[in-house]
């Protein structure tokens, strides 16, 4: 992914929010597939990402609810299928664009939207479940389910 400044990530979204945009200095721009952050409340998920379509800047706002099982048990992000021992993932929600809000899709997603630097092994813990697949094939994996689930509500 290419550098990204405050006022291009704002750009990304099409609404004004209030974004509380994580400090930039520090963040490596050739290993992400997309930039995420949440929101310092937790309900809220941001991720831009270059469009697959057109190759504009998009910006996606979701909803975070934290799964909290009764009982400890392994948890696999779906999109980078990293095995996280215990909460380590949350339910992300984005809502169908073009449907005033009525309908939403979810999706079972690592808690700080770090997919990114998981597939790459940058990333610790390791997964509990290693998997054999080669690194590019797992980068392409991920960002097929990524675009694949954004396309369905819309938002590429």
């Amino acid at each position: 992914m290419l550098p990204l400044d405050r006022e291009q990530l704002t750009a990304a979204f099409d609404a004004d929010e209030d974004l509380h945009i994580p400090d930039l200095k520090d963040v490596h721009w050739s290993v992400l597939d997309y930039f995420g952050w949440v929101h310092p409340s937790g309900h809220l998920g941001f991720v831009v990402l270059q469009s697959p379509n057109d190759g504009q800047l998009r910006g996606i706002r979701m909803t975070r609810e934290k799964r909290r099982a009764k009982k400890p048990r392994m948890e696999m992000c779906s999109w980078c299928h990293h095995v996280h021992k215990a909460n380590g993932t949350a339910m992300f929600t984005v809502s169908v664009r073009g449907s005033e809000g009525r309908h939403t899709l979810g999706n079972v997603v690592c808690k700080d939207l770090d997919c990114s630097l998981r597939v790459r092994n940058l990333m610790q813990p390791d997964s509990f479940m290693r998997e054999t697949l080669y690194q590019p094939a797992k980068i392409w994996r991920m960002q097929m389910t990524m675009h694949k689930w954004l396309g369905r509500a819309n938002q590429l």
